[in-house]
């Protein structure tokens, strides 16, 4: 079976049990997803009733939410969704759906001196402009099940004037909590990281995950959900989707996993770990002798909005890298509509033609705060956050939608030996509006002090916004 099935109609299938009306079976699913969205029960609660007696609660959360990467509550059964469209067979075993989202971003730059910022290594050179609005996101895909044991998903993201594959993958779950999962992948990362772009407390991830994440590239995953846990590991590739016959491509070994030792209500506790070693890519040269040239690595962060195309920490990529390990520690606390997040991150670079390793790092903390009551949406068998639900709508009248107050303190430290990437202290105020499931307005007030080894520098404040849907 399939998301969105009501558990009593999976009932029917027992030759015991005489199914119930679909116009009854659609009331109380109704009926339930109301409650929980107004607070009045709880979703261990929620999953417990639609389950009913003598069913696993393991075996009706696969069902419920196959697709979407959030929990599938607040929409009824019907076959032929209009607001979110899917279509699903009659008799359940294949389904289709279309998803998107599109992010419009502005902002304005006060820096102290504009003039010589540290994004330019030329002399007199590195203005960067004043104010400025873009698409940052604008992306379309379809995805679906096959015969209830193939999940596949195809999305494309047009953005920076090139149109990049953000998914594209054949996953397979007959043997759920157990998934493989082929195709163009996230690598495995922090929590962060993990965390659908759509459900980011700020416009950009915290400045050391930014410049030191890893990619989408095509590659197997393995993966296990647990009740509390999740464990992942990966094999990926190191070209992305393009291919460069000159290029001996690299690889990478991946892996993730986390836990949550405390999950009750509203109140959680997260705990992970995740490390990567890839090897780089490479082109043959010949100076007398074969040597190979490394493809150089970019780990490159901006101001905290893409609005404005400042790079300030790796506006000079590495070069002669052999291979790179990164290692990142994450942990997460939520309590009713608080919560608090923090990750850190080393990255080790080992370089070729008598160059010297290197060492580069950062870390970020970020509390938030529900001023209207909710709470994030912490999945501990994912080990990342879902989707923000309004305990009201914003509609005039009825509802002020949901309101969230956040901070962040993000510091990288790029600089290390001949390498001057940079280095940069970071902070950021954020009020996020969400006016429904689908429909946010973010707000950002960023301050940053950012230095290199050749002596520029540039410090100053940012205001950055954006409008933002998703289907």
């Amino acid at each position: 079976m399939v998301s969105g099935l009501n558990s009593n109609a999976l009932a029917a299938d027992n030759k015991d049990e005489a199914p119930a009306p679909a116009d009854t079976l659609r009331a109380d699913r109704d009926l339930l997803d109301l409650l929980l969205r107004n607070g009045v029960i709880t979703r261990e609660q929620y999953y417990e009733l639609i389950r009913g007696p003598g069913r696993d609660s393991a075996d009706d959360r696969r069902f419920d939410d196959l697709l979407d990467d959030d929990d599938d509550t607040g929409y009824s059964p019907a076959d032929v969704r209009t607001r979110r469209f899917r279509v699903r067979s009659e008799d359940g075993r294949d389904l289709f759906r279309l998803r998107g989202r599109f992010y419009l971003d502005g902002a304005g730059l006060f820096l102290d001196d504009n003039k010589n910022t540290v994004d330019d290594s030329r002399d007199g050179r590195g203005e960067l402009g004043r104010y400025a609005t873009i698409v940052r996101s604008a992306r379309i895909g379809a995805e679906g099940v096959m015969y209830e044991d193939f999940l596949w998903r195809t999305e494309v993201d047009f953005r920076d004037q090139e149109v990049r594959l953000r998914g594209a993958y054949l996953e397979y779950i007959r043997y759920s909590p157990f998934r493989i999962m082929i195709g163009n992948l996230k690598e495995p990362g922090g929590i962060e990281w993990m965390t659908s772009r759509n459900r980011a407390t700020f416009l950009e991830r915290g400045p050391s995950n930014d410049a030191y994440k890893n990619n989408w590239n095509p590659g197997l995953r393995l993966e296990y959900r647990g009740y509390r846990f999740n464990l992942m590991t990966a094999l990926m590739s190191g070209g992305e989707i393009a291919r460069d016959r000159a290029v001996t491509g690299g690889y990478a070994l991946s892996g993730r996993a986390s836990v949550a030792p405390f999950v009750r209500n509203r109140t959680f506790t997260h705990i992970g770990f995740s490390s990567s070693y890839r090897v780089n890519s490479y082109t043959e040269r010949i100076d007398g002798r074969f040597n190979r040239q490394y493809q150089d690595i970019r780990l490159r962060t901006r101001l905290g909005t893409r609005a404005i195309d400042g790079r300030f920490i790796g506006a000079d990529d590495v070069q002669d890298a052999v291979d790179i390990a990164r290692y990142n520690a994450e942990a997460a606390v939520g309590f009713g509509p608080f919560s608090l997040q923090g990750e850190w991150t080393h990255v080790g670079i080992r370089r070729d033609f008598f160059r010297d390793d290197i060492s580069l790092g950062g870390y970020y903390v970020q509390a938030s705060y529900f001023l209207t009551g909710e709470s994030r949406t912490y999945r501990p068998e994912r080990g990342n956050f879902g989707a923000l639900i309004p305990n009201r709508n914003f509609r005039p009248g009825f509802g002020p939608g949901a309101i969230e107050l956040a901070v962040r303190y993000s510091n990288v430290d790029s600089i290390d030996k001949d390498y001057d990437g940079g280095q940069m202290d970071h902070f950021t105020a954020g009020l996020n509006w969400y006016l429904n499931r689908e429909t946010r307005i973010m707000v950002n007030y960023i301050y940053l002090d950012a230095v290199r080894q050749n002596g520029k520098r540039s410090k100053g404040s940012v205001v950055a916004a954006r409008v933002m849907f998703e289907f």
